[in-house]
């Protein structure tokens, strides 16, 4: 499910989605995100995907790593996720534990509504 065109799909609504142009103006950042063993730093640019990177070299890096086992990933998608994969919070919640974050959450708490609103578009799919 996550291949590289899927990340593509995602990208494109992403980046075609109108209220994403305002919401995510400030949003600036690399993120790392895991499914499962599958991981891509995705490049956000003022609330629009400029790149997404999937092969690594010492160079790559990022502000923050949202990873998760694949399989909560896949409900997280679902067009209507069963509870506790309905967002990040409730897969990141300890008694939950789907979801860890790993690194600068600073980036998370300052653009959380473009980062939450970029995520739903993966429902899209």
């Amino acid at each position: 499910m996550f291949e590289k065109s899927w990340m593509e799909s995602w990208q494109k609504l992403v980046n075609t989605n109108g209220p994403m142009s305002w919401i995510g103006k400030h949003f600036t950042t690399n993120l790392l995100f895991g499914f499962g063993e599958t991981e891509y730093v995705i490049e956000f640019y003022k609330g629009k995907i400029a790149n997404i990177e999937s092969e690594f070299t010492p160079e790559t890096c990022y502000q923050l790593a949202i990873k998760g086992p694949a399989v909560s990933w896949e409900k997280f998608c679902q067009k209507t996720p069963p509870p506790m994969y309905n967002d990040i919070w409730a897969m990141a919640h300890p008694l939950h534990g789907r979801l860890t974050l790993e690194g600068d959450q600073m980036v998370l708490w300052q653009n959380m509504r473009a980062l939450c609103w970029a995520l739903d578009r993966m429902r899209e799919i």
